[in-house]
């Protein structure tokens, strides 16, 4: 474990315990830190979501519902992941199940958000991991926000065959963010 993230890990576990004595100043402190968190997690492995900042606000509204589960002896940041590895998948596959997520940002290229080669979530990008007609898919659809027939169109495929790679490209990232979990 490298210094920032230990330094991260015992400052997050102390907040925590903290809020867990009822100091809400610090349980704010805790959730601002968390949100830049996530919103650095999801852009490093996705790119610039359209709904990102409601995939953030999730995955702070599941940590503070589910609070009381974080055991003090364990370590804080698995704990935080799979929250933050669960909620985002949960909302992608909503937004494939069309149904209702922020307006999509029309945006031809994933924005780099890296902050340069000690980025802490720079490895693993779960989009460069998808085979290239997965990834467009995704990037079309989820990304540029166009519509499966406008995305298809683009593809010169049919919207039946660009769905499919949708839901494929979703299932892969699942599969890519398990095996991530799997490797902590």
């Amino acid at each position: 474990m490298t210094d920032a993230f230990a330094d991260d890990e015992r400052r997050w576990s102390d907040l925590m315990a903290a809020a867990h004595r009822g100091d809400s100043r610090l349980y704010e402190q805790l959730l601002r830190e968390l949100a830049e968190a996530i919103e650095r997690y999801i852009r490093s492995r996705f790119g610039a979501l359209s709904f990102t900042e409601d995939c953030v606000q999730e995955c702070l509204l599941a940590i503070h519902a589910g609070r009381h589960t974080y055991d003090p002896r364990r370590a804080f940041r698995p704990w935080f992941f799979t929250i933050v590895r669960n909620k985002t998948v949960d909302l992608l596959r909503r937004s494939y199940a069309g149904e209702a997520v922020a307006p999509a940002v029309l945006s031809e290229a994933l924005v780099d958000t890296a902050e340069g080669p000690d980025e802490q979530f720079s490895a693993g990008d779960v989009l460069a991991q998808l085979q290239p007609k997965f990834r467009n898919a995704l990037t079309l659809t989820k990304i540029c926000g166009y519509t499966l027939a406008e995305a298809a169109e683009r593809s010169g495929i049919s919207e039946s065959a660009m769905k499919s790679r949708v839901s494929r490209a979703v299932r892969a990232a699942e599969l890519l963010l398990a095996e991530e979990r799997n490797l902590e």
